[in-house]
């Protein structure tokens, strides 16, 4: 409930990864909470996919526009993508079940044991604190918290 599965439908054999967004929830907010408090590391955002994704959250032009203007004005908080959970030759049962469960959690409304913070620069969000590897130093561009 409140997960948006993204791409063909589940009876079309496709390869080990899913494509998703949590009504309500950043795509990129859900990366880093996979990633800071589950230790689940997955990709966000238009995974070099922009036609394809835009066409699967089904923007219109003028909305893309208007993403595109924020993004050149340096603000990527409100861009638009998805959560990537891909699977391999040693991903067992048991690490789906722990990202099903750690998803089930965020889109129910799991509070998070941390606060975030939103780097308005990548959109990326952190967990607050002097944790290493989260601390503000440590965030270089393009370094996400979701890096895993």
């Amino acid at each position: 409930r409140g997960v948006r599965l993204l791409g063909p439908a589940l009876d079309v054999p496709t390869l080990p990864t899913a494509a998703f967004t949590v009504e309500g929830v950043p795509h990129a907010l859900v990366a880093a909470r996979l990633s800071a408090e589950f230790g689940i590391g997955v990709r966000h955002g238009c995974f070099c996919a922009h036609p394809y994704l835009l066409r699967l959250l089904g923007l219109d032009s003028d909305e893309v526009a208007a993403y595109r203007g924020a993004v050149l004005r340096g603000d990527r908080r409100e861009i638009p993508g998805a959560v990537r959970a891909s699977a391999g030759l040693s991903t067992a049962p048991e690490d789906v079940d722990r990202l099903v469960a750690a998803v089930t959690h965020i889109a129910a409304g799991g509070a998070p044991p941390v606060n975030y913070e939103q780097d308005a620069r990548t959109g990326d969000f952190w967990p607050q604190g002097e944790h290493p590897g989260w601390t503000t130093a440590d965030r270089g561009f393009g370094a996400a918290c979701a890096r895993g």
